[in-house]
């Protein structure tokens, strides 16, 4: 993605740094209405709440996709944002991935076996030694990721995967309602796109898994690895790779 770029929103919201019990935190998600203000506002109240709500009172961001270009929509500190910033630079990173594949990506900074060596070295100077991104599910034309910077020491735990996953369904239907304010045969269209790097995606995992005898997870981290190796979108690697498998394969005397 060459020609990415980030947009911010400006600094971290009211309240941020306060903590909220679960229950509560659903509440407050559920009173935010689109049609009051603009979707990086929404966005913003989506990350903040995310943050107050995670027992690891993370640093938060909202990644958008549509095309080539990528931004951050809403953030709640400078961590966040840097980080972001930095894997748009390089073209690919854990929330790049997430985005256009629709997968959670979870990342230990010093675990020399996970992908992306120079984002996690970089975010482990930053102090995080956690990150989690899970992509939006899709819903309009623009694919997205919610990130999470963890800088506990301690990884996530399965009440927060919980929590992350909800939070990311609801950005979801927000950009859903931003859809219906475009046009529709264009939504659909890039809808169908999407869906279809998706599937592209999915297909590419099925073709390692058969190759590797491996699992679902560890056929991603290969195509993710393998993309990185190569400096290769994600999406672009794994339509190659369907590309070969579909040939027949040439007879050797």
């Amino acid at each position: 993605m060459d020609d990415q770029g980030a947009t911010t929103n400006g600094s971290e919201a009211p309240g941020a740094s306060q903590t909220m019990d679960e229950a509560t935190a659903y509440a407050e998600l559920g009173k935010i209405v689109f049609a009051d203000q603009g979707l990086t506002e929404t966005l913003l109240k989506v990350a903040v709440l995310a943050k107050r709500v995670l027992p690891e009172t993370p640093e938060v961001s909202v990644t958008l996709v549509e095309g080539e270009r990528a931004r951050t929509a809403a953030f709640t500190g400078a961590l966040a944002i840097q980080l972001d910033e930095r894997q748009y630079d390089n073209g690919y990173g854990p929330c790049l991935d997430a985005a256009v594949s629709g997968e959670t990506i979870k990342l230990t900074m010093d675990d020399s076996d996970s992908l992306y060596a120079d984002f996690r070295a970089v975010a482990q100077r930053q102090g995080v030694s956690h990150t989690m991104s899970v992509g939006l599910p899709v819903a309009t034309r623009t694919v997205g990721a919610l990130n999470i910077y963890n800088s506990t020491g301690r990884p996530f735990t399965d009440n927060s995967d919980k929590i992350a996953a909800t939070f990311a369904g609801f950005a979801a239907i927000l950009l859903a309602n931003v859809g219906l304010y475009h046009d529709a045969v264009d939504l659909a269209a890039q809808l169908k796109t999407a869906m279809r790097t998706r599937s592209v995606i999915e297909q590419a995992k099925g073709i390692i898994i058969a190759e590797n005898h491996c699992s679902s997870d560890d056929a991603f981290k290969i195509l993710a690895r393998l993309s990185q190796m190569k400096n290769t979108k994600l999406n672009v690697l794994a339509q190659a790779l369907v590309d070969r498998s579909s040939q027949p394969q040439s007879r050797q005397d």
